[in-house]
């Protein structure tokens, strides 16, 4: 990823707390960031032509849960980098099939979000 383009970023979790301490994780790198409550408001960004370069999906979440989002971004042929982060342990195959790029146990640290970004090449 070229240095001088802004990583753009879409927070999709129920739970506003949750979104806002990614929220302040993500702007310590002046990322773009974009939060929506559900997997359904997700899709519609899309729909709508934003575009992103990460998505951060929690899994259970009112009117479309994250799998069945991740589900059908890929089955639009959505690129973007998907991590499921979760507090369900179970749900990773379901996920990783559904499309997820990386799976991740809630809660989500700063460290584990810096490995994440690094492993993309979001960071250097």
């Amino acid at each position: 990823m070229a240095s001088s383009q802004v990583v753009k970023v879409l927070i999709v979790d129920d739970d506003n707390f949750t979104r806002r301490i990614y929220k302040t994780m993500l702007f310590r790198f002046c990322f773009e960031i974009t939060e929506v409550e559900d997997g359904k408001n997700a899709i519609q960004q899309f729909v709508d032509g934003n575009e992103y370069d990460l998505v951060l999906m929690d899994k259970h979440m009112p009117n479309m849960d994250g799998v069945e989002a991740t589900r059908t971004l890929r089955g639009m042929g959505i690129p973007v980098k998907i991590v499921a982060i979760t507090d369900d342990a179970s749900s990773k195959d379901t996920f990783m099939d559904a499309g997820a790029n990386k799976f991740l146990l809630k809660p989500l640290t700063f460290s584990m979000l810096t490995d994440i970004l690094k492993s993309f090449n979001f960071l250097n």
